[in-house]
């Protein structure tokens, strides 16, 4: 649930990973909407911002604000410091962060068509508070205005991921009737993992891998500490944070704190954990192969054939999900031959529904400009044109379903007061026909029609748990056909008068069936878990996806009544703490005298927070300058002021700087000021270089219009920038001729287009790109300098010979005089700078990328070896003189992970380069390089 806990470890913590560059935080960035209108909740421990059309919803979460933040922090003996927390109530993403510098915590509120088994915003606020005790437990003392990035580097450093995700995760299952930690199917990869024996060590669990079917860090750390809390008590969580919180420079401190209060190391626990899984496992493991499996390609990865279901012409059609290609519609023979036919781009949750030839699935979208401001389209695809439509244009529109007869299709609507409703839209253009409303404080998911297409079955989500909904069109009833349960309801729909759906009434995933008179039956006994059924009419069948430890499987069995559900109630493995503690409605005490106030971003907008040694937040460490910054944040990410000093002790010379960013409107404008300490070099009479050194007035003013969507499969970039700056030089230490102590607002204008493909899990470049980029650069309002340079840009990838393969093909060019000769802006050759070289014109990059293998490599703590990559490349230079490479060479990467941090990525490089040319005096030249994401 947490996007990002994210990293920030400064200097004084450096020595202890044996390198130069720290781990930083890169604070998530994207805006929302300028138009929208912000308003407030303010009481003694919290401000809870959210825009106006949430009012209702934000009041509601405010008025159980106070239990939830007495739930996330009661047993970690903490009064958690008052924050902001932002509920993005226009984006659709679910899901949720905390961040420190500056202090807040971000909500997505709006519930989707991603089922679980309770209300997802006060669940979301549980965990995600869980979070803001761990930090105040452990760094609290530690705060703003300077030090908020010092606590969250000392927090990421000292606390794991898997452990403080997992906590999260079981407070929000303990203090809750719901919770993951209920979820069959939550658990239900590391269930298969270890009943087929695929055993993996304690860093894949963690870290994950390209290879095989891992879940993330959130449920190996979920179960971790549910082991510990079983065995240990609720209050060890307290301890250890307690005894960690003294000793925050401590080496290994978590490990220390760990076993002196559980008595066994993290790893130890983890193999504990596994064997009392397997255990309670193997007592309830049926150990069935798939009865009547659905033939698929056999791959060496992990694969997901999703939603099966039969066309017009009796064809299987299936959402295929694997590492090595984008998600894509297919079509499935009697042989298990694939043949594609549609990609489905970006979806909150998988899914797309069948009629006969017509195809139709909703897709996540976003504005192009503010990323918080985002969208679930319509999307309609014709097997036999094989045409594409996008229905509907900036809706919130979730599981379209198509009427069985009638140009029709229903969605569940979320509107920006986050009110769910059923719509039936026109199957042609996307308008609206009819619309029906649900009770308040109730969500519906997954519609289906049923055979006539009069009435439709859901899932409903309220408060209260989960149930199914019927809803009659013609007669506007609305009635629920089950008791209010915590059951995680999936998929459900008709079979002539009985309700078939997805649930986990015996500890395991399995579909059911709802008679008339309300009778259950259950219909599959699967090892791991049954999902998604679908109704074969011509075969008398019902095919589903059957899960295996690599990945959803299909298959078939004949419809028949089932057995009868008897009433049980299974052991959860969390249920040792359970026991401990008195169940807690997780409403408890109410707020009482809220008031709703307008909110003003534009006066809100200082908020400083860290002093930081960086003052590019960590992102990059090339040319690094040790310097010290002031840094403000406004918690709606639109402004940003840094205060820097900089001391370069390759020139002995120092920077003083101040920079302001707004970003709340359409343009992005950076306005820069800096006293900056510079050297130069000058040719005496005799010719004869010597230095000097003077110091400079240097202001910069860029504006940027960045703009991205997703259209499908594809991503497109694009966007124009604009800069100038004024100079002003003094202090110099000898005396020049022809030196300028003015430069006046020279003019730089940039044009970019990008389009690439969506990468799958495993490319390690786009499999098709066009990118293009333009840039201009002159001195206008100059008369004693003159010169412009004017440069091309383009870059493109192609499929490799193999699946996730890529090449490369890259080209720029330049024209440039006056000031600009000599001065780049198109990337050059390998090695330049190594043999005397002509002005250049034009570059040329043909590149190779290949991965190599995927060795899940441990080596102890030190580092987690995923993947390495190969690497072949040729450059060319001045292409209209030669069209012999200059360079050419081969490398290796490898990426990593280091002591155990999920967080960042590291690739590390190694490459040869041999430079073709006579004047090189070294042919051969290694390097190296290290680059990090998160």
């Amino acid at each position: 649930m947490n996007k990002a806990i994210i990293i920030s470890i400064i200097t004084i913590f450096t020595s202890l990973i044996n390198t130069r560059c720290a781990f930083g935080q890169i604070i998530e960035n994207e805006q929302a909407h300028s138009s929208i209108k912000w308003h407030q909740i303010k009481t003694k421990n919290y401000r809870l911002l959210f825009p106006s059309t949430f009012d209702s919803a934000a009041l509601n979460l405010a008025k159980q604000l106070p239990s939830l933040r007495r739930y996330s922090s009661d047993d970690l003996n903490k009064n958690t410091r008052p924050i902001t927390l932002v509920l993005q109530g226009n984006h659709l993403s679910q899901n949720g962060y905390v961040q420190l510098a500056p202090r807040k915590s971000e909500f997505y509120p709006v519930p989707s068509s991603t089922a679980d088994n309770q209300e997802w915003l006060p669940n979301l606020a549980l965990h995600e508070l869980r979070h803001v005790a761990q930090f105040d437990k452990l760094t609290g003392r530690i705060r703003g205005p300077f030090f908020e990035q010092l606590a969250l580097g000392l927090y990421a450093l000292n606390l794991p991921a898997w452990y403080f995700e997992g906590d999260a995760v079981q407070i929000e299952t303990i203090h809750s009737s719901g919770g993951r930690g209920r979820l069959p199917s939550w658990v239900m990869p590391i269930r298969a993992n270890i009943l087929s024996d695929e055993h993996y060590d304690f860093n894949k669990y963690v870290l994950g891998s390209f290879k095989d079917n891992v879940p993330s860090h959130y449920t190996i750390g979920l179960l971790m500490n549910t082991y510990l809390t079983n065995h240990n008590g609720i209050d060890s969580h307290e301890k250890i944070m307690e005894q960690m919180r003294k000793k925050l420079l401590r080496p290994f401190n978590f490990q220390r704190a760990f076993k002196q209060v559980s008595g066994i190391k993290p790893k130890k626990m983890f193999g504990e954990t596994l064997k009392e899984l397997q255990e309670n496992w193997s007592n309830m493991d049926n150990k069935k192969s798939i009865e009547n499996e659905i033939k698929t390609t056999t791959s060496r990865f992990p694969s997901d054939y999703l939603l099966p279901q039969k066309s017009g012409s009796g064809t299987l059609l299936v959402l295929k999900s694997s590492p090595k290609l984008v998600n894509e519609i297919i079509q499935l023979d009697s042989m298990g031959n694939e043949i594609g036919l549609v990609k489905t781009g970006i979806q909150i949750t998988p899914y797309f529904h069948l009629r006969g030839t017509q195809l139709v699935w909703d897709e996540y979208r976003k504005d192009p400009r503010f990323g918080k401001q985002t969208y679930n389209v319509i999307n309609m695809y014709d097997l036999d044109s094989k045409k594409l439509r996008t229905l509907t244009h900036k809706s919130r529109y979730y599981s379209p379903a198509l009427h069985p007869t009638k140009g029709i299709i229903a969605v569940v609507e979320v509107n920006t007061a986050n009110k769910s409703s059923l719509l039936l839209i026109d199957a042609k253009n996307g308008s609206v026909s009819d619309t029906y409303r649900l009770a308040e404080g109730l969500h519906i998911q997954q519609p289906k029609f049923d055979a006539v297409g009069n009435k439709i079955i859901a899932i409903a989500v309220s408060q209260k748990g989960t149930n199914l909904i019927e809803i009659d069109l013609q007669t506007r009833q609305q009635r629920l056909l089950l008791d209010w349960s915590n059951q995680q309801l999936e998929r459900p729909l008709y079979h002539n008068d009985d309700i078939i759906f997805k649930a986990h009434y015996n500890g395991r995933d399995n579909i059911y069936r709802l008679d008339q008179h309300g009778q259950q039956y259950q219909l599959t006994d699967a090892r791991f878990g049954a999902f998604n059924a679908a109704i074969d009419v011509e075969n008398k069948q019902m095919i589903y996806n059957d899960y295996r430890y690599n990945g959803y499987k299909l298959a078939s069995q004949k419809l028949a009544q089932g057995t009868a559900v008897l009433d049980q109630r299974p052991t959860l493995f969390i249920q040792p703490t359970l026991d401990q503690l008195q169940q807690k409605d997780n409403l408890g005490k109410v707020e009482e005298n809220l008031q709703i106030t307008p909110y003003n971003p534009t006066t809100n907008l200082v908020n400083f927070h860290s002093l930081s040694i960086s003052g590019t937040n960590f992102e990059s460490f090339n040319n690094y300058i040790p310097g010290l910054f002031w840094l403000s944040n406004d918690v709606l990410n639109t402004g940003q002021i840094k205060l820097g000093y900089e001391y370069d002790p390759d020139i002995r010379k120092s920077t003083y700087s101040a920079e302001v960013a707004y970003r709340r409107y359409l343009p992005v404008f950076t306005a820069r000021y800096a006293n900056r300490g510079l050297v130069g070099n000058a040719v005496a009479q005799n010719n004869q270089v010597i230095m000097y050194d003077y110091r400079d007035h240097h202001a910069t003013l860029e504006v940027g219009i960045p703009l991205s969507i997703y259209r499908q499969n594809m991503v497109y970039s694009y966007g124009a920038n604009f800069g100038t700056s004024f100079t002003k030089r003094y202090n110099v230490s000898i005396a020049l001729r022809n030196f300028n102590e003015t430069i006046a607002f020279p003019l730089n204008y940039q044009a970019y287009f990008n389009r690439n493909s969506m990468r799958s899990r495993l490319d390690l470049a786009p499999r098709w790109g066009q990118n293009i980029s333009i840039t201009y650069r002159h001195l206008p309002f100059e008369e004693q300098l003159s010169g412009q340079v004017f440069s091309v840009r383009t870059n493109f990838y192609l499929p490799g010979l193999v699946s996730n393969h890529s090449l490369q093909v890259r080209f720029a060019a330049q024209r440039s005089t006056g000031r600009y000769e000599g001065v780049y802006d198109i990337p050059l050759v390998s090695g330049w700078g190594n043999f005397r070289s002509d002005i250049v014109h034009n570059t040329a990059l043909a590149s190779y990328r290949m991965p190599l293998f995927y060795p899940d490599w441990s080596i102890g703590s030190l580092a987690y070896i995923k993947r390495f990559q190969g690497l072949l490349f040729s450059d060319f230079q001045n292409i209209h003189r030669s069209a012999t490479p200059k360079s050419f060479g081969m490398g290796i990467s490898a990426d990593l992970n280091v002591f155990r941090y999920v967080l960042p990525d590291i690739n590390v490089a190694a490459r040869i380069t041999y430079i073709n040319d006579v004047s090189a005096s070294q042919k051969l030249f290694p390097t190296f390089g290290f680059s990090y994401a998160y």
